[in-house]
């Protein structure tokens, strides 16, 4: 099984992706946590440049080089050994924060199939501005996270309604654990 948890920074991803790896171990699941970008050479490069952005189109490039990386090291390998994939972003972020920088979603998508599709997308959603308050109360701050650009972003995400299970973030971290689980548990029956 393939789960993609998503949002705009200060959702709380990493927690719920973190928890939810745990939970299932818990529950006797073999359950792997990745994220994106990873520490491949492509996923180093964007990290440093969080502060100082590419273009657009060279943040693309560096993602789905990225990604295809990951999903032949990474994501297809535990798969096929039957792990519970649970990914902390995935190309729905790639669709939403490059489509808020202005590259067509249609094109997005496509240079996206050769990823496996996720059984199901964990949007966590919650006010742009109540995020950048939470970013700011652990101490980051990259380009990223921008209240006008982030605000676009989350447009982007919330139309994206193919798989997604949109979670309100707002709530408290406990809530938003038991609803994702819940959400997970219920899609594995």
């Amino acid at each position: 099984m393939l789960i993609a948890i998503e949002g705009i920074d200060g959702t709380g991803k990493t927690t719920v992706a973190k928890f939810l790896r745990d939970e299932l171990e818990k529950m006797g699941y073999r359950a792997v946590l990745l994220r994106e970008p990873t520490n491949s050479e492509w996923g180093i490069k964007i990290k440093k440049s969080m502060n100082a952005r590419l273009s657009a189109d060279e943040e693309l490039k560096l993602f789905i080089l990225d990604r295809k990386y990951n999903v032949e090291k990474n994501i297809l390998p535990a798969l096929r050994s039957g792990k519970i994939v649970i990914m902390d972003r995935y190309y729905y972020s790639t669709i939403a924060y490059q489509g808020a920088r202005g590259i067509d979603i249609e094109e997005i998508k496509r240079m996206n199939d050769f990823a496996p599709e996720p059984d199901v997308v964990i949007l966590l959603d919650a006010p742009p501005d109540l995020c950048i308050e939470r970013i700011k109360k652990r101490g980051e701050r990259n380009s990223f996270e921008r209240l006008s650009y982030l605000k676009k972003v989350r447009e982007i995400f919330k139309s994206l309604n193919d798989k997604l299970v949109i979670v309100n973030a707002s709530k408290s971290v406990g809530e938003v654990k038991k609803e994702v689980l819940d959400i997970v548990l219920k899609h594995m029956r």
